[in-house]
């Protein structure tokens, strides 16, 4: 019988920045143009061996 790896895959967030602009579309633009944003997170030693993390793959905006 054949063995099988079984995944989780999930998601996690951080906070970019906060952007003053028109639209959602520009604030994002301007997170993606700030040298100053971490797009990149790791993680420590010890999870690292347990979780791959991948990049950045989308982008979402709240305002008040």
């Amino acid at each position: 019988m054949p063995k099988y790896r079984v995944y989780a895959i999930a998601t996690a967030s951080w906070l970019l920045g906060e952007y003053e602009a028109d639209d959602e579309n520009e604030a994002k633009q301007m997170a993606d143009d700030d040298n100053e944003a971490d797009l990149y997170k790791s993680l420590c030693h010890q999870c690292a061996d347990e979780i791959d993390l991948g990049d950045v793959w989308k982008t979402e905006t709240e305002s008040d």
